[in-house]
């Protein structure tokens, strides 16, 4: 075992840190193949397909990722340390918590960008504004009435095709991010003494 000569033995919160830490740094680099890599295969995907086609892409994919970034942050965090045995468990622990916190933020804040995005779309569209500015002048108050009630469907509707696109996403990524911790625990064993 001459690769655990003149290593030192960390604690949990040393080791938990170190992980995150590499965690973000590797996640930053990988984050910017993995986008090049789903925007490759989804560009190819005609239009009308199904955004959880979409998704599910996004999630196999992430989980690919996700699986060699913390591949990465342990070869990195392990050059210079150990870690006791018993300690192992309780790293996992802090990486699935760090995990669920990480998943709850990115769900957050995609779904906040979601109703952005549209209330954006809607107010910068300028032939948009303009055919509402004249339009009390062309139709009577039923047809307006008409056709809001028509707009305001339409963007509920494009607004539901996109939050089950993100919920099918954000538990999916749950699902494989959270599942990919746990198979780190073996890797994280060929440093325990």
């Amino acid at each position: 075992m001459n690769y655990l000569e003149n290593k030192q033995v960390a604690t949990v919160r040393t080791i938990t840190g170190e992980l995150i830490g590499g965690f973000i740094l590797y996640g930053i680099v990988f984050g910017i193949l993995y986008s090049s890599i789903y925007s490759a295969i989804t560009n190819t995907i005609p239009e009308n397909y199904s955004l959880v086609l979409k998704a599910i892409i996004a999630i196999l994919l992430q989980g690919i990722i996700v699986f060699f970034i913390w591949r990465c942050s342990i070869a990195t965090t392990f050059r210079k340390r150990l870690i006791e045995t018993n300690d192992v468990k309780k790293v996992i622990k802090n990486l699935m918590i760090f995990t669920v916190i990480i998943c709850f933020i990115t769900a957050m804040i995609n779904f906040m960008q979601v109703n952005q995005t549209v209330e954006e779309t809607i107010n910068s569209d300028a032939r948009l504004k303009i055919s509402e500015t004249y339009m009390q002048y062309l139709y009577d108050d039923e047809e307006i009435a008409q056709y809001k009630a028509e707009k305001e469907k339409l963007i509920g509707e494009t607004k539901t095709k996109l939050y089950t696109y993100l919920i099918v996403l954000e538990i999916g990524l749950l699902v494989v991010y959270l599942g990919v911790v746990p198979l780190q625990k073996k890797a994280i064993l060929k440093y325990a003494v």
